[in-house]
């Protein structure tokens, strides 16, 4: 459970009366983070010496975001397009975004800036969140804020991703012994590299000792202002064998760095999958051929006239739940940057509605065990009326920031990147890696030609497709075909989606959007009358006062599609092993599922995937991309390592082995 910064207000600044201590300098606070974490971790002259891909700046304490904005702002004079700056910080006790506006407002030199964090600032919902910032300069790098709202500790535990740069901050050691334990030094030894430094405005002396005694050379340097004294550090390897990463876990989770010489990948399939993973990476610099076997994208899964995005989470949160919580507040953010105010899509809310008994005790346990009032709340069944504009019966959950959206418009501008180059129907014949580990792509074209294509990374998004090649064999996706169905309505005025076990979204292009049927292990994208029946008879279930009169003499459409799911209803994304040489390396699992291994996990080096998302791909896709991108990219994971862990294609392999399949 979060809990909310407790402040009060002196001079038009906060101080923490938690902690007994200011956040910033009034007089001179923009002065002093400069001074403190950015010359003294040498920023921005390493960036403009050393340029590199990407550039990670780790936080011990976001407070105000001033630090977040200073660092930003150096970025934009020294960075250029393709490189990504990922500043990771953590707050246990966040302010809320009209204190963060506030407070941010005593430095109109940064207004730009600070309005544009506050603009994506997030609810404060414990845990990871994964937000890339507006483009301010287009010839300059992206910058990524990862923020996690929660304990320090937790979030060292959880991180997957190496430091460059780290910003020793949060309140003075004495008043805030929890977070200057041995256990985040311990932590920073182990996730920082040769040339990583430290800055922090103490000097105190747990803090020099708890530095040194993880392999940085710390400094004593002249403090800012009145301060006398500050520390400043460098990461020096500790004498002795280095112990791969690996090892503190297991090996299948952690595929090693991606040394990347062309930065160019090829993505199957242009869904919401493929066009989100094409366009995380090519934010990121990097050349994306995407391909289809489709005449356009969005044509299969994702090729439905409205989508819901929602999360529709747990009686009690479990990792699967927070996943898709993250994956679904991170689409959110996405949708508003890329689409803005189009009238592709919609946050006219979401009503999940209690439509039984089961359901209704599911959702009240729901309330009772979670704090995510800032996302959902429960809503009675007036006043689920009142949302929706319609008569409503029962009541439900109402995320107040529940979208729909046409996710053909949505994928069209993803793939608008100039990075991005789209083949449409082109299909993937055989796919092969040589010794120098490139892979080869053969290809077949609509006019029946056939080519070759090379690319370092190779990202299947192309559902349950993948398995038709053999690196792909091992994974138990399944299809299901399913059909949505659509009458026109231009006179009904539902103000909200609404969920029960159907959806039916607000008119679009006078359109009225409902469904769906679902065919389990079917490919068969035949649209019937008997799917068009069955959604209606929902429909009427659900509604009947609305829409009891419906039937199929209204002129009622269809349309049919294939979703991939998996047994754990849990997407597939992530690095892939070989998969004969990952069963006999790590046979021993099949004696002791715990069993401890000092070798590598046999990484088909340069192998991706996104896919089996089932029908809440629009949730948990671009998310997922994220994750691929960073990846590939060598940047910190934009989520916890359990929740990628829980994606990793790997892990149906080693049920495998245990089960000696």
């Amino acid at each position: 459970m979060i809990k909310q910064a407790q402040i009060q207000w002196q001079n038009g600044s906060p101080v923490s009366t938690q902690f007994d201590d200011v956040y910033f300098s009034k007089a001179s606070g923009i002065d002093e983070t400069r001074y403190v974490f950015l010359e003294h971790n040498q920023l921005p002259q390493r960036w403009v010496d050393h340029p590199a891909a990407q550039f990670t700046i780790a936080e011990t304490g976001f407070g105000t975001g001033l630090n977040f904005l200073c660092a930003w702002e150096s970025w934009l004079k020294h960075s250029q397009a393709g490189q990504t700056l990922n500043f990771v910080s953590v707050e246990k006790f966040p302010l809320d975004k009209t204190s963060l506006q506030l407070a941010l407002d005593q430095w109109p030199k940064l207004k730009t800036l600070s309005d544009a964090l506050v603009s994506v600032y997030p609810s404060l919902v414990a845990g990871w969140h994964c937000i890339p910032l507006p483009i301010i300069n287009e010839s300059s790098g992206q910058v990524i804020l990862h923020l996690y709202l929660g304990d320090i500790h937790e979030w060292l535990d959880e991180y997957q991703g190496k430091v460059d740069a780290w910003f020793l901050d949060g309140f003075a050691p004495a008043k805030n012994p929890e977070m200057w334990s041995p256990h985040l030094f311990e932590s920073m030894g182990k996730l920082s590299t040769s040339n990583t430094t430290v800055a922090t405005f103490t000097a105190a002396g747990l803090v020099r000792r708890g530095l040194q005694g993880v392999g940085f050379a710390t400094q004593k340097v002249k403090g800012f202002g009145r301060k006398r004294e500050m520390l400043c550090a460098e990461y020096q390897q500790i004498q002795g064998p280095c112990q791969p990463q690996w090892l503190s876990g297991n090996p299948w989770f952690l595929p090693p760095n991606f040394n990347s010489k062309q930065r160019h990948a090829v993505i199957i399939g242009a869904g919401i999958a493929g066009c989100s993973t094409a366009y995380a990476l090519a934010k990121r610099g990097w050349k994306v051929t995407l391909m289809d076997k489709h005449q356009t994208f969005a044509n299969g899964a994702s090729g439905n006239a409205q989508g819901v995005l929602y999360a529709k989470l747990a009686s009690k949160m479990n990792p699967q739940s927070e996943f898709y919580l993250s994956g679904y507040l991170f689409s959110l953010h996405q949708l508003k940057q890329n689409l803005g105010d189009n009238h592709n899509w919609q946050n006219c809310g979401v009503l999940q509605l209690a439509f039984n008994e089961k359901e209704h005790a599911r959702q009240q346990m729901f309330i009772q065990k979670s704090d995510l009032s800032a996302v959902v709340s429960w809503v009675n069944a007036a006043e689920a009326t009142q949302l929706a504009g319609i008569p409503i019966w029962q009541g439900g959950l109402y995320f107040h920031d529940g979208a729909w959206v046409y996710p053909s418009a949505w994928c069209e501008a993803l793939i608008q990147h100039p990075n991005i180059t789209f083949l449409n129907e082109t299909r993937l014949e055989q796919l092969s890696q040589d010794s120098t580990q490139q892979w080869h792509l053969e290809l077949t074209s609509k006019n029946g030609a056939t080519s070759t294509i090379h690319s370092e990374a190779v990202i299947m998004c192309n559902a349950h497709e993948a398995k038709a090649f053999k690196e792909f064999h091992f994974l138990p996706t399944q299809p299901i075909a399913g059909q949505v169905s659509q009458v026109d309505s231009s006179a009904l005025a539902l103000k909200t989606v609404l969920c029960g076990d159907s959806y039916v979204t607000p008119m679009h292009n006078g359109k009225l959007n409902f469904g769906a049927s679902y065919r389990l292990k079917s490919d068969d994208t035949q649209v019937t009358r008997e799917d068009n029946q069955f959604n209606l008879d929902k429909l009427a279930d659900n509604f009947p006062s609305v829409f009891g009169q419906l039937s199929l003499s209204e002129n009622i459409h269809g349309r049919a599609s294939v979703r991939c799911s998996t047994p754990d209803y849990v997407p597939v994304v992530g690095a892939v092993c070989d998969t004969e040489l990952f069963k006999q390396r790590f046979a021993n699992l099949k004696k002791n599922k715990n069993w401890r291994f000092n070798e590598a996990a046999p990484f088909l080096t340069g192998l991706y995937v996104n896919l089996g998302h089932g029908s809440r791909g629009l949730s948990s896709a671009p998310l997922c991309a994220e994750l691929v991108a960073a990846q590939l990219n060598n940047e910190p994971w934009p989520m916890c390592k359990r929740h990628a862990d829980m994606l990793s294609p790997n892990r149906f392999l080693v049920n495998q082995v245990i089960k000696g399949e």
